[in-house]
């Protein structure tokens, strides 16, 4: 029988292959960051035999003695091959686990804690340090007993879950609105959230949204027959919204187990105020934003809705009101507004890891 490369002889394969460049060169081009007993350890997509001649290779540095920590990358170019470096010390990234296990320990929300869907640095970070690639040195031994990966696996599990919660009722108030686009494009954002989670839970270590479909096919192929029902919109989507969403919200329901009908969300969401403020010039009726800097014309129907909103205190700073006093008319101007940033989604509570049922997923292990 053939030897097995080890993870560290696959990953020096793999930038050797895209850049033509040795993980010896890449060392000794980062040897200055390195303090007596710090070890290299690699996270990322080309760690995780993902990525292509395109992705960089994310480095940490950390060790007992380790000095001068940085939340910031430091960029270094290698022929072609990008090299990101953070240099943590021990302190730091046992401050980035404890603030992670607050977070799941707590009630409320944790998505977008440790980055939303554009910045998931942070995320990300937590798993290179628990699936991390040792280069060079003798790793990262748990502290007091954490299991790094534990920790790091339950936080990605419960944001995906709560950004499947999400997704799922814009989806649902996007249909009851009449905005079939924005329904079947926040169905397929909660199936992609629920497999996100599904793949993390088996114990593959969080690579960002952009490698799923990678993943899917490569790492864990049952899962990719769920996902591609859902894989492109529909032609039509005002004709076959209602089917895509159903079967959409059924999927991730039985790869989870979580109550998604539209009432039960609905009651336990609320929206959030930023600076919005009505007004009017001459005839116009006008939603002014001082923070963005923008100002939004509204129709009788939607100054009449958001006239009702304000009485309530809805242009207090940060005020909430929730999604059940939503009228017809308010509903789809939520709706745009939240799309433009301007009005964002506060839930009650999380989603409590122990409120989940990942033994419903297709394939999942017991």
């Amino acid at each position: 029988m053939k030897n097995r490369m080890t993870p560290r002889e696959n990953l020096g394969r793999r930038i050797e292959q895209f850049h033509g460049v040795s993980l010896e060169q890449v060392l000794g081009e980062i040897a200055y960051l390195r303090d007596a007993g710090d070890s290299v350890i690699a996270g990322g997509s080309l760690a995780y035999g993902l990525g292509n001649r395109l992705s960089d290779l994310d480095l940490l540095i950390t060790g007992t003695a380790t000095v001068e920590s940085s939340r910031i990358p430091m960029q270094h170019f290698i022929d072609s091959l990008r090299v990101d470096v953070w240099k943590l010390s021990r302190a730091l990234v046992e401050e980035c686990f404890e603030r992670a296990e607050q977070a799941l320990g707590g009630e409320g929300a944790v998505e977008g804690s440790f980055g939303d869907i554009d910045h998931e640095d942070e995320l990300k970070l937590l798993h290179r340090i628990a699936f991390g690639v040792v280069v060079d040195g003798g790793g990262l031994e748990d502290i007091g007993g954490r299991d790094y990966r534990a920790v790091a696996s339950s936080l990605v599990v419960r944001e995906y879950a709560e950004r499947m919660r999400t997704s799922a009722l814009l989806a649902q108030l996007a249909y009851r609105s009449g905005r079939s686009i924005a329904a079947v494009a926040n169905a397929r954002l909660a199936i992609e959230s629920a497999l996100n989670a599904v793949v993390v839970h088996r114990g593959l270590p969080f690579s960002g949204d952009k490698w799923l479909r990678d993943r899917l096919v490569n790492q864990t192929p049952d899962l990719a027959s769920v996902y591609e029902p859902f894989r492109q919109l529909p032609e039509n989507p005002a004709r076959d919204a209602s089917a895509f969403v159903d079967a959409a919200l059924a999927t991730c329901v039985e790869m989870w187990g979580m109550d998604l009908e539209i009432d039960a969300l609905v009651s336990a969401a609320n929206w959030r105020n930023t600076d919005l403020k009505l007004g009017e010039v001459g005839a116009d009726r006008l939603l002014l934003s001082a923070r963005f800097g923008a100002l939004w014309g509204l129709d009788e129907n939607e100054a009449a809705a958001w006239g009702r909103f304000a009485a309530g205190g809805a242009e207090s700073p940060d005020a909430m009101w929730s999604l059940e006093e939503c009228c017809e008319d308010g509903m789809p101007l939520c709706l745009r507004l939240h799309e433009l940033g301007v009005l964002s989604l506060h839930w009650d509570k999380g989603v409590p890891i122990e409120g989940l049922h990942p033994m419903r997923t297709r394939g999942a292990p017991a």
